[in-house]
Parts: structure tokens; C-alpha cells; sequence
């Protein structure tokens, strides 16, 4: 952990006793998806890699799950614990979430321009994602290439 922070912050013991606290108070299965995920994420941040993390760990993500996981990487990022979920529903009826500053989430305009971002963004990945699609069945490319 502490290779994502300068040695001089408290970033790595903020998520240890984060995930203490998670770890008391979730069922342990749960549990031990979320830290799974967690660790997943880590080891993609610190070899500079994007990736896909996916529901291996044979439970489904609840919306806690989520919630935490999303915490718990914008400690690790910024080491601050002080930012609060806001909950973003997709124009396509899913939800995902968000973590912003205290000054943001108590500002409704704020937080409705990030919801507008990231629905923005939504939607354009989805727009990428057929038309990439589309592009590679038109190729139609032989399983040997």
C-alpha cells in the first residue's frame, strides 16, 4: 500500500483501519470480496495498468459493496476520508457511485453537473462500445489472426 503514497502521509493507515473497521462490521464473505477487489485494485495502480474488475469472487457487488470499494480506492488515491457518496443514476436506469468533497455534496447544483458529467461520459462510452462492436463484426475476423 504504501507505494501509492509519499512516505510522509497517513494514506496507508487510513485504508488499513478503514478496511479494520469493514471487516467488523460486514458479513465476512462480503468481506473478503470487497478486500479481493481491493487488492485487484491496488496492483493495477501500481503497475500503471487500467483493467476490468470483475465479480470473480462468486457474490454479487450490492450497492454497499460498491459504495466501499469506491471509498476505499478514492482513499487510496487521494488519502483523504473525508469525501461523500453520491449516489448517480445512468440514463439507462443504473446506478453507480461517486465520491466527492464535503463543500460539493452539500451544493445541489454541484452535484447534479457531476451526475450530468458521468451520464455524459456513460453514454458516450456506450456509443464507442457498439460502434466498436460493429467495427470488429464488419471485420469479421478469423479466430487465427
Amino acid at each position: 500500500m504504501e507505494a501509492l503514497f509519499p512516505r510522509e502521509t497517513a494514506g496507508p493507515v487510513k485504508v488499513a483501519l478503514y478496511m479494520e473497521t469493514l471487516q467488523a462490521r460486514m458479513d465476512p464473505a462480503q468481506y473478503g470480496a470487497l478486500a479481493q477487489t481491493v487488492h485487484e485494485a491496488f496492483r493495477l495502480l501500481l503497475e500503471g495498468r487500467e483493467g476490468i474488475i470483475s465479480g470473480e469472487h462468486g457474490l454479487s457487488f450490492t450497492p454497499e459493496i460498491h459504495r466501499e470499494f469506491a471509498t476505499v480506492v478514492t482513499m487510496m488515491l487521494t488519502g483523504k476520508m473525508d469525501q461523500q457518496v453520491v449516489e448517480v443514476a445512468g440514463s439507462n436506469g443504473s446506478s453507480a457511485f461517486t465520491l466527492v468533497d464535503p463543500e460539493e455534496a452539500d451544493d445541489p447544483a454541484r452535484v447534479q453537473e457531476v451526475r450530468d458529467f458521468i451520464d455524459q461520459r456513460t453514454a458516450e462510452r456506450e456509443a464507442m462500445d457498439i460502434e466498436l462492436d460493429g467495427i470488429a463484426r464488419a471485420s469479421n475476423p478469423s479466430p487465427d489472426d
